[in-house]
């Protein structure tokens, strides 16, 4: 596509930019409240929404992830966000800047048929400080998640931290005994629909069977304490890629004191909370992932009985999950799950900014969530 098609694109649609569904093929088993297909030769759990970052998978997964743009010839969002001309409209002048052509932001469902193994992701200074570990990676992974309404699978519950008492030598002990001992260390909660948790980087978590909305920094970075998964045994290499072993990992890439904090798991609780200001008839506007919680990311829930005009300060992603309606008059369609063609956009700053309209066309509410990468 040429420079001035691309620029004539944009202005016809408005900055509002309809993105294609990805469905992402990763080592664990799903439950099918996707509506994925059962002809492909591995499992797809994932969803991967307004995404600009490439997954990372093992041999014999594909690597997949990247959203494209239909409106112009299926471009992936990361180029586009990170064209000369392009890029600056959308994200806006300073964040283009400050965040390298780059929308810092990578959003999940997780429909995952088993519990994730126990693990822990790196934090950005080490990230940073590292790059022999993680050699395609810029950030470390902080992550929230909310609990969809949809069948809860047989394990519905989130594990996040250890108990007093607990240090690597214990965790990785307990490991050789098999997944539900390593458990016991660990203290875990009910997943509850409409509300979530946030995981910082450096601190161990087992995420459950709920159907949920994962919001994370653009990375895919990992250790796992787990050996035991889904039939498999896992060697050190899957285990802990880019260390020499789990005990190098477990000393550097997890922080024990904050994982020993006997609070951790309730003070990682998140419940939406309404949007200050808001006062729209016919509407709510909720923080399910609220910025004064969230330093990487944030995230809104939109409920719409009839209509409402949606503004922000910043770029975002708009995701349809229930009901019917019409976004600027564009028919939008959220199917509870099974992606749609027109459940998903990107909206750049000046749109966001204006306002769109969004209409409720259908006989139950319409659940739209507006997600934001963190501000510059």
């Amino acid at each position: 596509m040429t420079q001035a098609n691309l620029i004539e694109t944009l202005d016809r649609v408005g900055d509002i930019i309809r993105l294609s569904p990805q469905m992402v093929g990763r080592f664990y088993t799903d439950l099918k409240r996707l509506g994925q297909r059962g002809d492909t030769p591995y499992r797809v759990p994932e969803r991967w929404i307004g995404s600009s970052t490439q997954g990372m998978n093992p041999p014999e997964i594909p690597t997949g992830g990247l959203s494209t743009c239909p409106a112009l010839q299926e471009m992936p969002l990361r180029d586009l966000v990170a064209h000369g001309d392009a890029g600056p409209r959308l994200l806006g002048e300073k964040r283009f800047v400050a965040h390298g052509g780059t929308f810092c932001l990578l959003t999940k469902i997780l429909d995952a048929g088993g519990p994730i193994p126990f693990h822990v992701h790196a934090t950005d200074q080490f990230v940073a400080a590292n790059p022999q570990v993680y050699p395609n990676e810029r950030f470390g992974k902080t992550e929230a998640y909310h609990f969809l309404e949809s069948p809860k699978g047989d394990t519905p519950y989130t594990h996040i931290g250890v108990y007093p008492g607990v240090d690597a030598r214990t965790m990785l002990a307990t490991m050789d005994r098999g997944g539900d001992h390593l458990l016991e260390l660990s203290p875990g909660a009910m997943q509850n629909y409409g509300e979530g948790f946030i995981v910082e980087s450096g601190l161990l978590h087992r995420p459950g069977t709920a159907l949920t909305l994962e919001i994370q920094q653009p990375s895919d970075v990992y250790t796992i304490f787990q050996r035991e998964f889904g039939g498999q045994v896992l060697d050190d290499a899957t285990l802990a890629p880019g260390f020499a072993g789990l005990q190098e990992a477990a000393e550097r890439t997890v922080d024990w004191q904050r994982n020993l904090d006997p609070q951790l798991l309730e003070s990682s609780r998140l419940r939406p909370q309404p949007v200050t200001g808001f006062d729209q008839s016919g509407a709510r506007c909720e923080w399910i992932y609220p910025p004064d919680r969230c330093e990487h990311f944030s995230g809104q829930r939109l409920t719409i009985d009839t209509r409402m005009t949606f503004k922000a300060e910043e770029p975002c992603v708009l995701f349809v999950w229930n009901g019917r309606g019409a976004l600027e008059g564009q028919a939008i369609d959220g199917r509870g799950g099974p992606p749609g063609e027109a459940d998903e956009f990107f909206l750049g700053i000046d749109a966001s900014r204006r306002g769109v309209e969004i209409v409720n066309t259908g006989d139950e509410p319409l659940v739209v969530f507006a997600l934001f990468a963190a501000t510059c």
